[in-house]
């Protein structure tokens, strides 16, 4: 198993107050991750401020997280570096693909390209987009995996077209890996179909396990190794010594806030939509109660986990991050 953190490149007003993130606040975690043994970080992407915070006047600082994986590429020398996850139908593949080859190049193979659809439609609208925002989506990652695997590469689909787009140098990572985001039954296609991991989010194991074997069944339909298949779901985390404190820390958290924001997109399939609910599908609790947790995920498949630690400051992220270095790493490492 393998432990990732979000890193606040979009994550301000969301997660975590406005006034969280700036560059020394990402920089101060990412090496941090390292120092603790963390395998990797996962920046998030925004384009503009979401609905939900606008109404309450907030203006949160986003980065855009390629421009800062380039940054942290080179103040760091071992951890992953990965987009958890770019919103698909607002990049163009064309450039994505040399973006992404380049940070390849700059972090010596430790950059992974998640991609997804976006869990705010109005950012779509914002930026101006027309169309069916998922068939985009699957030109996108469709479009990306011909520039990412050829040095010559044309596509002509409905939303997308190039023709003859040459392009060295050549990725040092083969297969590139792309991630791809969401939680649908729709994303497991793409997945099957393209995707080098997945990178789903809040789903409890059982909600896994038979993804998973679907994302499997599928892979080996076109011929894919489905070992060769990531999983690689984020959670919330709020972890204390007891399990109270965990609890009523997640409670008053922004995390918890955002949560109910996702209501209609994200976490739309939930069901029931209570605390109990919410706390099934996170990690919160004492470091004995999350170890046993994390043992339902590793029995169905899941090879790689990575949280948003709750905390109102930069400092309160980083205790929460050691003590899970502390007391749960080692049943790991």
């Amino acid at each position: 198993m393998k432990f990732g953190v979000a890193i606040s490149t979009c994550r301000e007003g969301l997660f975590y107050p406005v006034g969280f993130s700036s560059i020394e606040s990402l920089r101060l975690v990412t090496q941090r991750a390292e120092a603790l043994g963390y395998d990797s970080v996962w920046g998030n992407d925004h384009i503009t401020t979401q609905d939900y915070l606008k109404h309450r006047g907030e203006k949160p600082n986003f980065f855009e997280p390629l421009i800062i994986f380039s940054h942290l590429a080179a103040v760091t020398k071992h951890i992953k570096l990965g987009a958890g996850v770019l919103i698909g139908p607002t990049r163009n593949p064309v450039i994505l693909a040399k973006q992404a080859i380049t940070l390849d190049h700059v972090s010596n193979g430790r950059f992974i390209l998640g991609i997804g659809l976006g869990a705010y439609r109005e950012e779509f609208k914002a930026y101006g987009g027309r169309g069916d925002r998922g068939a985009i989506l699957d030109e996108t990652i469709a479009a990306l995996r011909e520039l990412l695997d050829k040095p010559l590469a044309s596509f002509h689909g409905k939303y997308i077209q190039f023709s003859e787009i040459e392009s060295y140098p050549r990725p040092l990572q083969n297969p590139f890996p792309i991630y791809i985001g969401g939680n649908a039954p729709s994303v497991w296609k793409r997945v099957a179909l393209y995707g080098n991991g997945w990178l789903p989010a809040a789903l409890t194991s059982e909600d896994l396990e038979k993804a998973i074997e679907e994302i499997k069944e599928q892979a080996k339909m076109i011929g894919r190794d489905p070992a060769k298949i990531e999983v690689a779901p984020e959670f919330g985390c709020s972890i204390s010594r007891d399990s109270v404190t965990a609890r009523r820390n997640f409670f008053q958290s922004p995390m918890y806030h955002h949560l109910l924001s996702l209501r209609k997109s994200t976490l739309k399939d939930l069901g029931s939509f209570s605390d109990e609910e919410l706390l099934r599908r996170n990690f919160v609790g004492s470091p004995d109660e999350i170890i046993k947790k994390l043992e339902s995920y590793v029995a169905v498949g899941v090879h790689h986990i990575w949280f948003d630690f709750i905390g109102f400051t930069v400092d309160e992220v980083l205790k929460q991050m050691e003590l899970f270095a502390e007391t749960v790493l080692p049943s790991y490492k």
